[in-house]
């Protein structure tokens, strides 16, 4: 028996209607105070009579024994100590972004921390993802007006915490996935911003000569900046580059051109095992820093800032592959992307060429108001190659409609 009441004799004064210097009989709430596991337990009956508020112990009791939540005879064990096990035995042999984790359970442990897992629910994260939103934040040193958080980085810990979860289910921790019905934000990542020629010739006017070495290889070659990071010396042959650090994982090849052996040519060949080396740390320029960098020189170069990143370099490259007619078979090797479907982002016609398309429809004549697709080299977007008897063709079929 640990019940209790959290009152003395001095509470209230004498003659007052709940002043009971010795008996427990008054109207305070009995509280239940015990230990299960070396957990302790302890919260008011909201009862003031005592067979009631026994009743309410044991029932507690009898809940925790068996589990609570729905957790049957199983040890507790917080967020906080099962995520150390989750990132000593999973993350660390099995996930690249490992160390995005970290990171990323830095956040995650001020919330979750402390809880057992049985206890953290669907509606307390829709809670978190509530107060993520409504945060701010502000970078390693940054001294300015903290930035609002975006949804796609309250998606990235939710997918973070929906993996620990999953793992809890299958290592027998829990036994139903709290964020079954948890829907990731929506997020617009499609970006269609691509560089002009004028933006693209100022851009490289306002790097420094090391930088402008990556984003000049950006661009001609559509490579992620990462995987230009982790490029190294022993991958690079008079033939052609080989990029081993991919998003999917896959090695990807591709010729050296004589604009990328020329860049190359620029590069000093240092101890360093990369290709783009820093000097202070001997080690690969990061993501992160490479961004900072991008950012400075597109303020230098008087491109709006709003929509412009790093990946932009990757766009422009592919989408001027594919307005210069290169089929999908050869962009897609180039990029490494696994499906046309993806590849559909980086497609976007001009408004000539969607007037071009609009003014197929002869009323009066085959060639009225129209001009010939295979004279439009220069406009963008897709071009397929069209015989003339493929043009006499379709000119009869328009005036048969």
């Amino acid at each position: 028996m640990s019940l209790r009441k959290w009152c003395s004799p001095t509470a209230f004064p004498t003659g007052h209607p709940l002043h009971r210097p010795k008996s427990p009989d008054c109207a305070h709430h009995w509280f239940y105070d015990f230990r299960v596991n070396r957990k302790r337990y302890r919260s008011t009956t909201e009862s003031s009579h005592k067979q009631q508020a026994k009743a309410i112990e044991a029932k507690e009791r009898a809940r925790v024994l068996e589990g609570r939540h729905g957790i049957r005879k199983q040890p507790d064990i917080t967020f906080r100590a099962f995520a150390d096990t989750y990132l000593t035995d999973y993350a660390v042999q099995h996930k690249r972004s490992v160390d995005r984790d970290r990171e990323i359970l830095k956040v995650l442990h001020r919330v979750f921390g402390s809880l057992i897992l049985h206890e953290i629910t669907a509606l307390r994260i829709e809670q978190f993802k509530r107060e993520r939103l409504a945060g701010k934040w502000r970078g390693y040193k940054q001294t300015g007006t903290p930035k609002p958080i975006k949804p796609g980085t309250v998606n990235r810990e939710l997918d973070t915490l929906r993996a620990i979860f999953s793992k809890a289910v299958e290592w027998g921790q829990l036994l139903e996935h709290p964020m079954r019905s948890v829907k990731r934000l929506k997020v617009d990542n499609r970006r269609t911003r691509i560089l002009s020629e004028p933006e693209q010739a100022a851009l490289l006017k306002a790097c420094s000569k090391k930088f402008g070495r990556i984003v000049r290889l950006a661009l001609i070659t559509g490579a992620r900046i990462g995987e230009l990071l982790a490029l190294r010396w022993a991958d690079v042959s008079a033939a052609d580059l080989t990029f081993l650090e991919t998003k999917n994982g896959r090695a990807r090849r591709i010729p050296v051109s004589p604009a990328i052996k020329a860049v190359l040519d620029q590069c000093p060949r240092t101890r360093s095992a990369w290709v783009f080396t820093n000097v202070r740390t001997q080690r690969p320029f990061t993501v992160n820093g490479m961004a900072h960098v991008f950012r400075r020189a597109v303020e230098r170069a008087g491109i709006p800032t709003g929509d412009v990143s790093l990946h932009t370099l990757r766009h422009t490259a592919l989408s001027r592959m594919i307005a210069m007619g290169i089929d999908d078979s050869t962009v897609m090797s180039l990029s490494g992307h696994q499906s046309v479907r993806m590849l559909e982002r980086y497609t976007h016609p001009t408004n000539a060429r969607k007037i071009e398309a609009l003014e197929t429809f002869a009323v009066d004549g085959p060639n009225l108001g129209r001009t010939e697709i295979g004279d439009s080299k220069n406009v963008g977007g897709r071009q397929e190659a069209r015989t003339p008897d493929l043009r006499v063709a379709n000119a009869a079929l328009s005036q048969l409609s």
